[in-house]
C-alpha cells in the first residue's frame, strides 16, 4: 500500500495492517529505517477501535461458519424452488371440492387482481395454471374483462417475498457448493464445519482480547499448537460455537469498558507520523 493508505488502514485498526508492525522481530526477513520508525511508533498507533475490528472479522468468520454447517446438514435439493409451491388458498367458492394445486393445474387459468392475488377459473382450453417444469405462474390478463364478472372457483395468493427467500438460499447454497475449495470442503464435510475458519475464528477473538488487555499484539502464537489442533477438528461445533459467542461478549462487555487504551488514535499524531515517514524518504 501506498502510506497514506496504509496508515489509513492502521487508524482504523484493520487487523492485517497492525500485525505488521507487530511481528515478531525474529520473523522480519527485510527492513528499512522508515518501517523501523513506524515500528518504534506502533504504541501511538494502537486504540481500543481493535475490539470491533478483530471480534467484527471474526463474527463474520462465525457467520459463515454456521451458514456452512447449516448447508452441510440440511443441503439444497438439485431442482431450484417453483413458484406454485408458495401458492395459498385464500377463498373456496367450490365447496364441494378441496384446493389442489396439482389437481386443478390443467383446464384452468389464473386472472391475477393485483397484490399477488389470483382468481383460479375454469376454462375449456387446455390452459395450466403454471408452466411446466420450472412451475412458474402462468398468467395473461389480455381478456380480464370477460372473467371479471363472474366468480372464480379459487382465490389464491402467490407468497412472493417467501419464494424469493427461498430462491436466495437454493442459488447460495449451489454457488457455495460448485465453488468452494476441495481442501476446506473435506474438512467440512469430515468435522461438519469448516475447522479453518474455526482456527482464524478463536486466534481472532484471543488476540482482540490480548490487545485491550495487554496494549500489546502477540502475533507469533503461544497457542499455535491449540489452533492447529482446532484446524484439525479437535473442538465439536457446539464447543466452538459456545466459546466463540461468550469471548466475544466478554470483549465487548468487560474487556472493551476496562481498557486503558485509548478509543480513538489521535489524528494529529498519525499526520505527523506519515509527514515523518515521507520526509525520510524524500531525504534520500
Amino acid at each position: 500500500y501506498e502510506l497514506r493508505k496504509f496508515l489509513s488502514l492502521l487508524v482504523d485498526q484493520n487487523p492485517n495492517i497492525i500485525e505488521t508492525l507487530w511481528v515478531d522481530e525474529s520473523d522480519i526477513v527485510f527492513h528499512n529505517d522508515i518501517y523501523d520508525y513506524l515500528r518504534s511508533n506502533r504504541q501511538n498507533l494502537l486504540s481500543s477501535r481493535c475490539a470491533f475490528t478483530y471480534s467484527g472479522y471474526a463474527m463474520s468468520q462465525l457467520k459463515r461458519l454456521k451458514g456452512h454447517h447449516g448447508w452441510i446438514n440440511n443441503p439444497q435439493p438439485v431442482d431450484q424452488p417453483q413458484q406454485k409451491d408458495f401458492v395459498s388458498l385464500i377463498r373456496n367458492f367450490k365447496t364441494n371440492s378441496k384446493w389442489s394445486i396439482d389437481q386443478f393445474n390443467s383446464g384452468h387459468r389464473l386472472i391475477h387482481y393485483g397484490n399477488d392475488l389470483f382468481g383460479v377459473y375454469p376454462v375449456s382450453t387446455n390452459h395450466n395454471l403454471f408452466e411446466p417444469k420450472i412451475g412458474n405462474l402462468n398468467t395473461n390478463n389480455d381478456d380480464y374483462e370477460e372473467f371479471k364478472s363472474v366468480v372464480p372457483e379459487f382465490i389464491v395468493k402467490f407468497n412472493r417475498q417467501e419464494y424469493k427467500v427461498a430462491m436466495e438460499k437454493w442459488k447460495n447454497y449451489w454457488t457455495w457448493k460448485n465453488n468452494r475449495n476441495v481442501i476446506r470442503s473435506e474438512l467440512e464435510e469430515k468435522h461438519g464445519y469448516d475447522s479453518k475458519h474455526a482456527m482464524h475464528l478463536i486466534r481472532l477473538l484471543r488476540m482482540a482480547k490480548e490487545i485491550l488487555i495487554e496494549e500489546n499484539v502477540i502475533v507469533k502464537r503461544p497457542d499455535a499448537k491449540e489452533l492447529i489442533a482446532i484446524r484439525d477438528g479437535a473442538w465439536t461445533y457446539d464447543e466452538l460455537i459456545s466459546y466463540a459467542t461468550s469471548l466475544d461478549n466478554e470483549i465487548r462487555e468487560v474487556h472493551y469498558k476496562n481498557t486503558n487504551l485509548p478509543k480513538h488514535v489521535d489524528l494529529k499524531k498519525a499526520a505527523e507520523i506519515m509527514m515523518n515517514c515521507y520526509e525520510m524518504f524524500w531525504e534520500k
